[in-house]
Formats: C-alpha cells, structure tokens, sequence
C-alpha cells in the first residue's frame, strides 16, 4: 500500500497518533517539480511506518512484557501490552542511559515507541523499540523521531523531524551517541536524512512545523544505505547531485521519474552489470549481488524477494532508467524531502 504524506494541522495532531490499525507502508513527503516547464510526478517512500508513540502507567511487569494503563485520551484502549524483545532499546528519560528490563517498576510512568504491528486483541499488543524509564514527575519527556532532512545554518543544522517539529542545533547543543552503537562521539554532522534521534526539548512553538532548540539530542546509527532528493529533475544522493546529461538525463514518464541506473548505483559504491542475450542488469556491491531486474519488465528481484516495479525498467541509447520509487526500494534509501549538505 502506497500513502501521501499529509501534514498534520497542528502539532497535538502529530504527538496523539492513533494505534487502532497497523499500517503497512510508510508514508513519505512527496517531491513535486518546482519547475512550471518540468511535468509534476510524486515520490512515495515505501517499507514500514514508524513506530508509533504510546504512554501511560505500569500496571503489571510481566516475562519480558509490561502492561501500560494508556495516558492518551485520544486512543481507545484503556491498556497496552509492550513486549519487550531482544532488539527494544531500554533508556532512562532524563540521562539517556541504557536501562534493563529489571529497571522497570510498577507505578511509574512510560513513554514508549512500538510497533508498527499491533495485535486486535483487547488489549492490544504490540513490541517495544525505544522505552523511556525513569520519568520524574512534571518532566518532558524526550522524542524519539526519524530525520527527514537537514539543512545547514550560520548556526549549526535545521533538522527536520517525521513529526513535523524542526529542530534547531547550534553549539550548546549536546550530542549523545546511542547504547551499542560502536562510535566514540557523535556530532551534527552524523545526523542526516534518515537518521533516527531522540530529543530532549521543553519549549515548542506553535508553529506549523513546531520549532524547538533541543538541550541534547541521541544520535541512532541508520538503517538506511543513504539518502536521495529530488528537485524537479536534479536527483541529489546523500548530498550530491547526480551528473545527469544528455541520453543519460533524468525524465518524467507516466508520473515516474525515471532515473539512470547505473548513475544512481555508482554513486552509492556499486557496480552495474548488463548480459546482453538476457537484457537482465545485475547491481552488485563489493561482488556480492543487491539486486536484478529484465530491460522491459515489471519486477525485480532483490535476495529472495520480488520486488514489483511502479514502472517497467527501460533503456534508451544505451541507458537504462528506473523510476526513483524503484531505485529507493532496491538499494534501501530514505526519500529526503530537501538536503541542503
């Protein structure tokens, strides 16, 4: 399922999402051409939503669960089951620590970001990625959020969040970097597109986006392979812009924009290959295969996975373009709504 991405109206919108239906693709900012002379096209970010923040009360610890008696007025279950696994993140809200399981009380309040699957049992079900423990009363808690971009200032960096709030990093900002994350310290500069943080801020405009100046802000390693942008047709990749000329141009199609293969893979460190008796082009990283599609076809497959395409792969003079939904899927990239590096 492909969403738009809708800005929320006003900010309390954003921080009470609803968790009655998982979602089953992420929504993403649409690119649109500023260019009257170039035709419009939209780009949709594909794969899974954003864990979904939810908090309240610990009612009961289980085996490696906890019940929560649900804070937000605007959700209709009264509790919440969190399962806590091998992979949820357990952090004390004031200090950023990493915390355990054992560190959990009944009593005390819980913020925590789980899914994007949920149960349709009563209560619902879900697992935990970021827990924050460790709340004092009246405090603000942090946000835990993903970067969409991030443009430079005389000051430091805007960043702006998948919440609709910007972030204002100048120097007294701190930097933490996250618990197992092999990194001696952490900066602005390692928060790109892509990137998931967690802030500590207090004040907020009622701006739309929200506007803050964060205190300190935990810097998580990507999941993603890098980044892309799309301005009219100049595609940037982590920052970069594409050398796009002549038969190798970037075009609109059907409301695709097609891109050649070959420049966007380089750019990310891989090689192209094309079997002429076939038409299959085979993308490879360090020799080891990331993906192949057919000249003309509709599908790509990617491990063991096949991969249907928005549209069909094609070549002309010598070039074969994809669409840019298609490339981002296939090399696992986060569709960045201006990178201003």
């Amino acid at each position: 399922m492909k969403q738009k991405r809708i800005l929320t109206a006003a900010l309390a919108a954003v921080l009470t999402l609803s968790m009655t239906v998982p979602a089953l693709a992420a929504e993403a900012p649409t690119a649109l051409p500023i260019s009257a002379e170039t035709p419009a096209y939209e780009l949709v970010q594909r794969g899974e939503n954003f864990p979904v923040r939810v908090w309240g009360t610990a009612v009961e610890l289980g085996d490696m669960s906890l019940t929560l008696e649900n804070s937000n007025d605007n959700d209709p279950y009264q509790k919440i089951v969190v399962n806590v696994g091998e992979d949820t993140l357990i952090l004390d809200a004031v200090t950023g620590e990493a915390k355990t399981f054992d560190d959990l009380r009944t009593g005390e309040a819980i913020y925590a970001w789980v899914g994007p699957d949920m149960t349709k049992s009563l209560p619902p079900i879900s697992t935990g990625r970021v827990i924050l423990c460790g709340l004092p009363a009246d405090y603000a808690a942090p946000t835990y959020a993903e970067v969409e971009s991030v443009t430079e200032t005389e000051s430091g960096a805007d960043v702006c969040l998948n919440n609709d709030v910007v972030l204002h990093l100048n120097a007294d900002t701190g930097y933490l970097a996250a618990p197992g994350w092999e990194k001696e310290s952490v900066g602005a500069a390692d928060i790109v597109p892509g990137t998931r943080v967690l802030a500590w801020y207090s004040v907020v405009t009622l701006s739309l986006p929200a506007q803050a100046s964060p205190e300190k802000v935990m810097v998580f390693p990507s999941d993603y392979a890098g980044w892309v942008a799309a301005d009219g047709l100049t595609v940037t990749v982590n920052g970069q812009a594409l050398a796009l000329e002549g038969a190798a141009a970037a075009k609109v199609e059907n409301g695709h924009l097609m891109v050649p293969v070959r420049a966007l893979a380089e750019a990310l460190g891989c090689e192209v290959a094309w079997e002429p008796y076939t038409n299959q082009v085979t993308v490879t990283r360090d020799g080891v295969e990331c993906y192949h599609f057919t000249i003309g076809g509709d599908q790509a497959a990617k491990g063991d996975v096949t991969v249907g395409l928005v549209a069909p792969a094609n070549a002309v003079d010598g070039v074969t373009f994809l669409a840019l939904d298609d490339l981002i899927v296939l090399h696992g990239l986060k569709l960045s709504d201006g990178w201003a590096g």
